[in-house]
């Protein structure tokens, strides 16, 4: 049906442009119809241009306290070019505290935190300089759930960049490196 629609004009008349998530579309539009009938159209509006004002995320996963160079040039790039904001994560992974190990676990984690905001200055100041605007943070736990939990926090990730499970750096220069890429399915 889309397609049919599209066809029928130039290119560029049409402009398709999904939500980031059902319920904020639903959400947004309620309020803005609420403050219409309450004849408060200019509240309305600024309503619903503060819900597309969000701008769009792209965030980048490391297992690691640093980005490889093929991923933040990647990540760079694929921002660049959709126009979407970075940000950048790093996720400590720690399988099981066993008791022997939890006294060391807060200063691992201090660790891990130096470490990775020393290693994301570089990635930051290329943001900058191309003007993509750029976020950092740093989670402890599973990367799955750390993943999904950055996701919820923020507005409108659309998707995930990952480092791949084995670093670029490290592949032989005849294997191809994949850098794995994910679109964020919000379910309202």
């Amino acid at each position: 049906m889309l397609k049919k629609i599209t066809k029928r004009f130039k290119k560029g008349d049409v402009k398709v442009e999904k939500r980031s998530t059902l319920r904020e579309a639903v959400e947004a539009s309620t309020e803005a119809i609420t403050f219409a009938e309450a004849g408060l159209g200019d509240h309305a509006r600024q309503v619903m241009a503060r819900a597309d004002a969000e701008p769009k995320k792209v965030l980048v996963v490391s297992h690691e306290d640093c980005f490889s160079r093929a991923v933040v040039e990647y990540a760079l790039g694929f921002a660049e070019r959709m126009g979407y904001e970075i940000v950048a994560m790093n996720v400590l992974q720690i399988a099981d505290r066993p008791e022997t190990v939890a006294p060391y676990c807060s200063l691992i984690e201090e660790r891990f935190k130096e470490n990775a905001k020393e290693s994301v200055a570089e990635f930051y100041r290329e943001a900058e300089r191309r003007g993509i605007p750029f976020m950092h943070m740093v989670k402890v736990g599973p990367l799955d759930k750390c993943i999904k939990e950055a996701v919820g926090e923020l507005k409108r990730v659309e998707f995930v960049i990952s480092e791949p499970e084995a670093h670029p750096e490290v592949v032989h220069e005849t294997e191809k490196t994949v850098i794995p890429v994910y679109a964020v399915s919000s379910v309202a």
